[in-house]
């Protein structure tokens, strides 16, 4: 059974991952819709000032100017609110990025109900479902600071759109620091027969917990962590299935066009 670690936080991991990155890549360049003390990129700026791009509270724009930096060789890393990158930004996400295959990896900030103290407008329930609908977009939803780091250093490496959830705070780590991220594979956190789970992002975190009750009242629960939601790993998924006959899903988003439907 896997066990909650140390507490990290996800913006000061970003800040620190990008910065790093950057340092190895010297195409990597950041745009930021004013809100570089959200995502955590403060220390990109101080490190790459010529590297860093604000264009203001416009997501619109800041994906569009992604897209442009991709077009001329750079690889962006564009950070704004998960709910504006995906609703008001959709249309250059789309047209801009996807239609033309671009570089580009958008990264969305306090994303689900992690956004909760700026109110219900800024709480991004769908932003998952719109990225994955999208023609050559790969999707992931990180489970700790841990893989958020590692799907970022993938992301850099990657040739091609990416769509990245971030959560805002500071959660218990269950994935190894160092390890590598592999898109279209599901972690196995627990064997059981009883009944399947399967859990992406922060829900993770709550899905440990539950097991750990569950199985103190000998129901044994075969639990899956799914960061990566687009690619998905069909084939665990349906092993999943055959081995406890029931599957239960828990996602910070909407089950329509989120993790619930993948799996469905």
């Amino acid at each position: 059974m896997r066990k909650l670690g140390e507490e990290r936080d996800t913006k000061t991991t970003y800040g620190e991952t990008i910065t790093a990155l950057g340092k190895e890549y010297p195409e990597i360049v950041a745009v930021e819709a004013d809100l570089m003390k959200a995502s955590g990129s403060d220390l990109f700026k101080e490190t790459f000032p010529e590297r860093m791009f604000n264009v203001g509270i416009a997501e619109q724009d800041a994906l569009s100017f992604g897209a442009g930096l991709a077009a001329m060789g750079k690889t962006p890393f564009v950070s704004g609110f998960a709910c504006f990158v995906a609703q008001r930004a959709c249309d250059q996400a789309q047209n801009s990025i996807a239609y033309n295959d671009f570089n580009v990896k958008v990264i969305g900030t306090y994303a689900g109900l992690t956004s909760e103290k700026n109110g219900g407008t800024h709480i991004s329930i769908d932003d998952v479902a719109i990225y994955r609908n999208m023609p050559r977009f790969q999707v992931f939803d990180p489970g700790d600071a841990n893989e958020f780091e590692a799907v970022l250093r993938y992301a850099a490496e990657h040739e091609g759109p990416v769509y990245i959830r971030s959560n805002k705070g500071k959660f218990r780590t269950f994935t190894t620091k160092g390890e590598k991220f592999v898109p279209g594979k599901a972690v196995v956190l627990n064997e059981g027969t009883d009944i399947g789970l399967i859990t992406s992002g922060i829900t993770t975190n709550e899905g440990i917990k539950a097991v750990e009750e569950l199985e103190a009242r000998g129901i044994h629960v075969y639990h899956m962590h799914m960061p990566s939601i687009k690619p998905i790993d069909r084939e665990a998924i349906v092993d999943m299935a055959k081995k406890t006959g029931m599957i239960i899903t828990v996602e910070n988003h909407t089950i329509y066009g989120g993790l619930g439907s993948a799996v469905a």
